[in-house]
């Protein structure tokens, strides 16, 4: 191959003609089928159309013949990290190291890699490896902080974006994720300066302006937020998270027959099987399934393989009372996944339970949960095991042991409780700026706060969090040791508070019943509530062990009466709702989870 077709292909390449430079490399390899470099350019412009297979083919030949295999195995762990093999992608930087154990790129990459993975040790000093010869490596250190953060180093991960920064003040990655870390640590002003910062250098970045709505959602600038994540959009027409947070913040300020406005006319111009499914779940979880399976099938009319597609339908087809075709679609779904879905598996558990199969649930139930998946897993199996009449599921939903109703102590500078109740009442409600639930939440007939209770810097609010620690270690040095219970065996005398938000019910509000999946304690800690709830019957309660599984009509098997100054706590597998009410004024909860440390 001529250096000067070398030269146009790659050209090609930089300009995004990745079609002609394959056609480029077709000429060059009909009259030299074995030239590496040519092997090695086909296979970057074929990967970049989407051809993988082919492109993978083509970089394992160029591999095996080019006199620099290290650049070309680090091209091909690029491909199959993009392709969705990270595992592949481990081997092939591996590979390349070994061949050159100086090559940076690779071992970033590697590095990086292993993150997918959750290897953090490993990744974390494949990065402290670049730093220690590069000391202001910025990709090396932004994936040291991303690393950290995963660790729950958050002091870490602070001091690696932050090193970054201060070695290359133009990075951009480092700020973003430095700006989305202050918001998760309260520092919501220093969020918003980094956030903004990073679209002043990025203008066009969509995870700048997308992070940046976050931001401005949790100070509850809800308009600001809607109008960040339509720039968002117009940057990254095809990224399904950021029409789905746009669409469901819409339909918060009220907007709901425009929620996926900007949805549709990006699918009417470059409709994608991803974002079919996006907007067959905004439509599905805002009460419009025969629309949602309209689009779930657009969705697989463009990929029949989109595996979180067809859980969807099967879920839609569930609701519009078709359990066998329901099922049907979620096992197709999960077989797509290898089995290694387990949010899939649990619609197919779900799917099984209301149509009756309690034995074909417990099969789909046949595998260990991750930690994220395991207290829905727990939840489902005891629900098997009630309707199945296994005394194991009585173990699970012992009230008189794992629930209690506990009234904080008065936090200092308060004259009561009461006085306490009454401020932070006035504190929540200037949190909640939206008009209706989000789609994603369990409530209606309500609004929610936005991001994390405890990042709001409020005193009040934090004295609050105070008192509910206090309060929540004091039941948990109450409850038995016991190494074989699910919830038990977790038991510690370090808690730490995690989600948390706050919720205002109007007259006819309710929650559907659910699990926490993040937690292993939750409660509800009750602010305010109407006279109408304490003095009726069952009424605004809170109950307990109703399953939340649509089409599966079981009994909740006990109500709690909310008491202002009381907080109920349960453990996070425990379906849990609230019965709807009629009153004059609000219920307003502080709900939140708590974690053993």
């Amino acid at each position: 191959m001529s250096l000067a077709q070398l030269q146009a292909a790659a050209r090609m390449l930089q300009q995004g003609k990745p079609a002609d430079a394959e056609a480029q490399m077709d000429r060059v390899l009909s009259a030299n089928p074995e030239d590496a470099e040519a092997l090695h350019l086909r296979g970057l412009a074929r990967g970049r159309q989407g051809k993988t297979a082919e492109a993978l083919a083509d970089l394992q030949a160029a591999a095996r013949r080019h006199d620099q295999p290290h650049a070309v195995l680090s091209n091909l762990g690029n491909l199959k990290r993009r392709s969705g093999d990270p595992e592949g992608a481990v081997a092939a930087y591996e590979a390349a190291l070994e061949q050159e154990p100086d090559f940076v790129d690779a071992r970033v990459n590697l590095g990086i890699a292993l993150t997918d993975l959750r290897r953090l040790e490993s990744a974390a000093a494949a990065f402290e490896t670049v730093i220690a010869r590069q000391p202001g490596h910025t990709a090396a250190l932004n994936g040291l902080g991303i690393v950290r953060h995963h660790q729950g180093d958050e002091e870490g991960a602070m001091q690696a974006y932050t090193d970054c920064i201060a070695s290359n003040p133009n990075a951009i990655m480092p700020r973003i994720n430095r700006g989305a870390l202050h918001r998760s640590r309260n520092a919501i002003q220093a969020s918003l300066t980094d956030l903004e910062e990073a679209c002043r250098l990025a203008p066009r970045m969509a995870e700048a302006h997308y992070q940046r709505g976050h931001t401005l959602r949790t100070l509850g600038q809800t308009e600001a937020a809607r109008d960040a994540y339509r720039q968002a959009v117009a940057c990254a027409p095809q990224r399904a998270d950021i029409h789905r947070d746009l669409a469901g913040l819409l339909w918060e300020m009220g907007e709901s027959e425009k929620s996926t406005s900007v949805l549709d006319q990006v699918l009417a111009q470059h409709p994608t099987a991803d974002l079919h499914h996006t907007r067959a779940r905004v439509l599905m979880r805002t009460g419009r399934p025969e629309a949602a399976m309209e689009a779930a099938g657009a969705a697989l009319a463009l990929d029949e393989r989109h595996a979180d597609a067809k859980a969807l339908r099967g879920e839609i087809l569930a609701k519009l009372g078709d359990p066998a075709d329901a099922i049907g679609d979620i096992r197709d779904a999960l077989a797509l996944t290898g089995g290694a879905d387990f949010a899939i598996r649990h619609q197919l558990a779900e799917a099984c339970l209301a149509a009756g199969r309690f034995d074909k649930a417990e099969q789909a139930l046949d595998a260990v949960p991750p930690p994220e998946h395991l207290q829905k897993h727990v939840a489902l199996q005891a629900t098997v095991w009630r309707c199945l009449g296994d005394d194991r599921y009585k173990r699970l939903y012992d009230y008189d042991l794992l629930t209690a109703k506990r009234f904080i102590e008065t936090p200092p500078g308060f004259s009561s409780l009461e006085a306490f109740n009454e401020e932070l009442a006035e504190r929540i409600e200037h949190l909640h700026s939206t008009r209706a639930q989000p789609i994603e939440q369990t409530l209606f007939g309500g609004t929610q706060s936005p991001g994390r209770l405890w990042d709001v810097d409020d005193p009040v609010i934090q004295a609050l969090g105070k008192a509910l620690l206090d309060m929540a270690s004091r039941f948990v040095s109450e409850l038995p040791d016991d190494p074989e219970h699910p919830f038990l065996a977790r038991k510690s005398s370090a808690l730490k508070l995690t989600g948390a938000w706050s919720v205002r019910l109007a007259s006819g509000g309710g929650h559907v019943d659910h699990i926490h999946p993040a937690g292993w304690i939750s409660a509800s800690y009750y602010v305010q509530v109407p006279k109408a709830v304490i003095e009726g019957e069952r009424a605004g309660w809170l109950r307990l062990g109703a399953p939340g599984v649509a089409g599966l009509e079981m009994d909740a098997e006990r109500y709690i009466c909310p008491e202002a100054g009381a907080a109920i706590l349960f453990p996070s597998y425990m379906w849990h709702g609230v019965e709807p009410f009629q009153a004059d004024d609000v219920r307003v909860t502080a709900p939140f989870d708590l974690l053993p440390v």
